[in-house]
């Protein structure tokens, strides 16, 4: 009697489920500072990423003098080929060594869709000073929503990141993106990225499990293998 019980919950449970929208990515943490030691939540193009994220600072290693100042282990530097003392070691890569090529690679890292709910978005920011609407080669951040670049920034010809902001408040309620552009192969054409957040009117960072994030049933939605590394 008590399996016959459990047997009809069960089967119930999982009828509600395939009924019910499920909105599987809301529920989880955004890669919002590649802590994952990869491209979770991120789809590239191009060969611009192909070493990517980076591990520690790469630029003191090598004695650039110009500190990257990234958060946690793992950043976004494009001119960087070290992926750490486990991958990078495996793969016969140095601590400071150079991507091949540097600055020619080219390509976009582009992120899940989020809600928009924060008054302004931080993040920070260096690599090359060029910029979206004035550069032909621009390598810079996007904020991307229906396809129209609706915030951008650039470094300031600077591996160390300094940290930026938007004021967002006006798309409060909108479905965005990030993208990463990496479109340049000349001198400064990477940029560097990390740590971003969506902050309150106070100025307080919002948790981003707390904030909307794209359905897995929608148009860039996670795959199995990374619901997972979180369920």
């Amino acid at each position: 009697m008590k399996k016959l019980f459990f047997t009809n919950m069960m089967l119930s449970t999982i009828a509600i489920l395939l009924v019910l929208p499920i909105n599987f990515a809301s529920a989880r943490t955004f890669n919002n500072d590649f802590e994952t030691g990869d491209l979770t939540d991120w789809e590239k193009t191009g060969t611009a990423f192909d070493f990517q994220p980076t591990w520690g600072d790469n630029p003191t290693a090598r004695n650039r003098g110009q500190p990257s100042e990234h958060q946690g282990d793992w950043w976004l530097g494009l001119a960087e080929k070290y992926q750490g003392p486990v991958k990078g070691k495996a793969l016969g890569q140095n601590p400071g060594d150079l991507a091949d090529g540097v600055d020619a690679p080219q390509g976009t890292l582009t992120s899940i869709e989020f809600k928009i709910i924060g008054e302004t978005m931080n993040f920070l920011i260096g690599g090359g000073n060029r910029a979206w609407d004035v550069n032909p080669e621009p390598c810079c951040v996007n904020l991307v929503i229906d396809g129209k670049v609706e915030r951008t920034a650039t470094g300031n010809n600077n591996e160390t990141m300094t940290r930026k902001e938007w004021d967002v408040s006006d798309l409060q309620g909108e479905i965005a993106q990030l993208v990463v552009v990496d479109n340049s192969s000349g001198g400064w054409g990477h940029p560097n990225f990390d740590d971003v957040h969506q902050a309150s009117a106070n100025g307080k960072n919002i948790p981003w499990d707390q904030v909307p994030a794209v359905e897995a049933r929608g148009k860039l939605a996670v795959s199995w293998a990374q619901m997972k590394k979180y369920y």
